[in-house]
């Protein structure tokens, strides 16, 4: 009964939390903990997509948890030798609810190019630790998305074997930075080149705060946070627009938090910009394409091509935004996609399983992607 992986909650939680003794309620709280894996440093290892796949449907034990949870909760509120279980209840309650709902939780990613199925973590080409926040005050970005370790792993196989890498890269949109440090980490491995720089931008002073963190963990001294507002950018080129996204909101004193970060320089230029999932509102694509224009290096001849890269999970839901992509990544514009590429992946951002918690194989709901890369026309 103590072993994770043998652990069924539909057989061995005590069935009459009254009449079970406290050391035995305590015995099965902590099980579960240890099903659901709150007890370690989750890992994800994050390799060939088609490796991976949905977990076993875990709906019956997951509903037989959350009412043992309810009951145990109930019990601990009612009779004092009991109340020491309630938080730890509740918490687990919070988990069950998925990544949205939780708290503060750090993941190691681990990245390999293969393309069998990992087996040994020294196999890695890269490992980064990233730490998730609660969701608070619309910060969607204090959360990592599911695209985000696919738009690092293929940024790493697109320059395994070239001669020269991007010696200077600006992550929009960064969140928790788990792309802008995967490549990050991946270029220290190597021989980067001597002015290398690695900037991680967003806009939302929450989201800015944990991003620091999470930089900051990795020692890396040319990995940069500064606050990027893509609408700011937009306004200064095309004037004042008078459209406010409900997509995402901010603090009323965003501003004044995000001044401590710095803004990216107008003049600065960048040999590569990324961005993960983050086109879901139709003006966004418009915003990040006036990004690019005034970041986005022009082509030199004997150096690394320029390029935007965008990896956008393909949702039912945001047709829209999808559209408004290509609206605005082709002629006549001057930034256009010259390179599409669709994958199957997973998205695990749905409720904790058992199965997840024990494995450090990607699984999740089953999610379509499509990667493209944009360069100057």
């Amino acid at each position: 009964m103590s072993h994770p992986s043998a652990f069924l909650p539909s057989r061995d939680l005590p069935r009459h939390v009254k009449s079970t003794p406290l050391p035995q309620l305590e015995e099965a709280l902590t099980n579960l903990q240890k099903a659901y894996a709150l007890d370690h440093t989750r890992e994800e290892w994050i390799g060939e997509p088609a490796a991976e796949s949905a977990p076993p449907d875990d709906a019956f034990e997951t509903q037989c948890v959350r009412t043992w949870l309810h009951a145990l909760i109930h019990y601990g509120c009612q009779y004092l030798e009991a109340s020491a279980l309630v938080d730890p209840a509740a918490a687990l309650l919070v988990h069950l609810a998925g990544q949205a709902a939780g708290g503060s939780r750090t993941c190691v990613y681990r990245f390999f190019l293969g393309t069998e199925a990992p087996t040994d973590a020294n196999q890695a080409e890269a490992s980064v630790s990233i730490r998730d926040v609660a969701l608070v005050e619309d910060a969607l970005g204090a959360r990592t998305w599911g695209a985000a370790p696919y738009l690092a792993r293929r940024l790493m196989q697109q320059y395994a074997h070239a001669s020269s890498v991007p010696a200077k890269t600006l992550e929009l949109g960064a969140g928790t930075g788990l792309v802008g440090l995967a490549w990050a980490q991946w270029l220290s491995t190597r021989t980067p080149p001597p002015n290398v720089n690695v900037t991680l931008t967003d806009h939302h002073a929450t989201v800015l705060a944990n991003l620091q963190f999470n930089a900051q963990a990795t020692s890396i001294p040319w990995v940069h946070v500064r606050h990027l507002d893509w609408q700011a950018v937009y306004n200064a080129h095309h004037g004042p627009l008078q459209y406010h996204t409900t997509a995402q909101t901010v603090p009323d004193d965003n501003e004044q938090r995000t001044r401590i970060y710095g803004n990216v320089p107008s003049d600065v230029r960048y040999d590569m910009i990324i961005a993960a999932d983050c086109i879901y509102d139709p003006w966004h694509a418009r915003w990040i394409a006036s990004v690019a224009e005034q970041h986005l290096a022009r082509p030199t001849p004997g150096t690394v091509q320029p390029q935007l890269h965008l990896l956008m999970p393909i949702r039912s839901t945001h047709t829209a935004e999808l559209q408004s992509v290509y609206d605005v990544f082709s002629a006549p514009h001057s930034l256009r996609i010259v390179l599409e590429q669709s994958l199957d992946g997973t998205d695990n951002f749905g409720p904790a399983d058992r199965i997840r918690a024990t494995t450090t194989t990607r699984t999740g709901t089953l999610v379509a992607y499509r990667h493209m890369i944009i360069e100057w026309a």
